[in-house]
């Protein structure tokens, strides 16, 4: 199998209420985030993920993101880009030595992110 989808995201402009209604409609169990704004999904099963509010500063809107594991996010970046993808965030590192993530976006516009283990953020 190639590269698996380790994490999700859900944004929009009212993250309070996302939060009600996933939790609601699918009993999952989502906590606020220690590093503010956000809500993340505890899966038993599955993917584990996050619910936030979006901000002007973003650039975009309403979307739902899957991310990717990948070992170098510069190289799956480049490779996205020689296909019609364009990079819309570069490589991030996330606090608390949690990885880091970078986000394009494909040839039809949809959001796609990468994530790489905090162990290998070398490259």
């Amino acid at each position: 199998m190639g590269n698996p989808v380790t994490f999700f995201e859900i944004a929009g402009k009212e993250g309070e209420k996302l939060n009600k209604f996933y939790s609601t409609v699918f009993g999952w169990k989502i906590d606020s985030n220690p590093y503010g704004g956000t809500y993340m999904i505890e899966a038993d099963a599955g993917i584990h993920g996050h619910i936030f509010s979006e901000s002007e500063e973003m650039g975009y809107n309403n979307h739902v993101t899957f991310y990717i594991e990948v070992d170098n996010l510069q190289s799956s970046l480049d490779k996205a880009e020689e296909l019609g993808g364009k990079t819309l965030i570069p490589p991030q590192v996330i606090p608390g030595d949690n990885g880091a993530f970078a986000i394009f976006l494909d040839p039809s516009g949809n959001y796609i992110g990468l994530y790489k283990q905090s162990e290998t953020i070398n490259n």
